[in-house]
């Protein structure tokens, strides 16, 4: 779970970041623009305020993705024991996991930005 959760949160620190750098640089006044660090202002500026929230939204992407991790491993033992009809029903179901997990990861990505 925890490989997981730091890799949603290395995802969403890197499209933060993005978000960050790239409004940062477009509302810095023109005669500014190339003297002001925009990467560094903005890593500095993520860190001390928007890391929790960073934090929470992989929180959510990881435990969606473990459920999905979970129940791939009931097919495989639902598959071993030769139960068809609880092989359709995992099946199923982690089709809709994998549906909201991209639900997510989009609503996330777009939350980010906002934070930005």
């Amino acid at each position: 779970f925890v490989f997981l959760w730091n890799n949603a949160f290395n995802v969403a620190l890197g499209q933060i970041l993005i978000a960050m750098a790239v409004s940062t640089w477009f509302f810095t006044a023109k005669e500014k623009k190339g003297k002001v660090k925009v990467v560094w202002e903005s890593v500095k500026t993520i860190c001390r305020y928007h890391i929790g929230s960073v934090a929470f939204g992989s929180f959510i992407i990881a435990v969606v993705q473990f459920i999905r991790y979970v129940m791939k491993y009931l097919e495989k033992q639902a598959s071993a024991q030769k139960n068809r009809v609880m092989v359709y029903v995992l099946k199923l179901l982690q089709c809709c996991m994998w549906c909201f997990e991209k639900c997510l990861k989009f609503l996330n990505k777009n939350a980010y930005i906002q934070i930005a």
